[in-house]
């Protein structure tokens, strides 16, 4: 009979709903914690954990493409209003550049920005001055010469002008990324130092409204026909530009 009780009482631990479920409930936070741990070190996701999903690239691609347009409609008029003031006759508004700028700013920019950010933040983590400074510089010396490029390969190819894209590139590039430090040396500073990371394609596109006037200008401007002087003058002339159209 004490066999029995035994038997029986151990039944009842075991098959009791509290002992049981304490035991389940234990069992899942091991398995979750291995899988966390095999995730990266220290228990960290990856960085392609990270940013999984799609809505988080989409509101990106949603933002920079408008701010893009944004940008695009003060460039044009910007260029009116030069016209005007130089007595000549103001272009008439131009709709589908405006659309590319937004298909730029959807298509690549935003999404760019979204991986770059995270991708920023997954390697350096830690808010220290060397992290930061780092960022600042990547921002700069990295991304700033891709963007350059990209929107200047874009605008061309969709208006059939892609055999321009390398002269573009050589006269344009250096000049149009040293008047962008001007403005987004600081305003990546305060990005990285004040701006939580969701926010962070945010507010760099609310700052590049006033950036994508200037590279829509730019990215626009007619190309020179190819000459010893002209080539000369080329870089020149589109660092006088980028500083009136800012």
């Amino acid at each position: 009979m004490r066999g029995v009780s035994l038997i029986a009482g151990g039944g009842a631990y075991f098959g009791g709903r509290p002992g049981f479920n304490r035991i389940r409930k234990a069992r899942r936070n091991d398995v979750r914690r291995s899988a966390s741990s095999a995730a990266a070190p220290g228990g960290q996701p990856s960085y392609w954990q990270k940013v999984a999903g799609w809505e988080a690239p989409l509101k990106a691609a949603v933002t920079s493409g408008t701010l893009s347009g944004l940008g695009d409609l003060l460039a044009q008029a910007l260029i009116s209003q030069n016209a005007a003031r130089e007595g000549k006759p103001a272009p008439a508004y131009d709709p589908m550049r405006t659309l590319r700028m937004f298909g730029y700013g959807f298509t690549w920019y935003g999404p760019c920005q979204y991986y770059w950010y995270n991708l920023l933040d997954f390697l350096m983590p830690v808010k220290t001055t060397a992290n930061f400074l780092s960022k600042v510089a990547a921002n700069q010396l990295i991304l700033a010469p891709i963007t350059l490029t990209s929107v200047f390969g874009f605008n061309l190819a969709l208006t059939g002008k892609a055999d321009l894209i390398g002269d573009k590139i050589k006269n344009d590039l250096w000049p149009t990324m040293q008047n962008g430090w001007k403005f987004w040396i600081p305003a990546a500073s305060i990005n990285f130092y004040a701006v939580p990371l969701k926010y962070q394609v945010l507010y760099m596109s609310a700052c590049g409204v006033l950036w994508t006037a200037y590279l829509s200008y730019a990215s626009n401007t007619p190309q020179t026909a190819p000459a010893p002087v002209a080539a000369e003058s080329a870089p020149a002339k589109s660092c006088c530009s980028g500083k009136k159209a800012k």
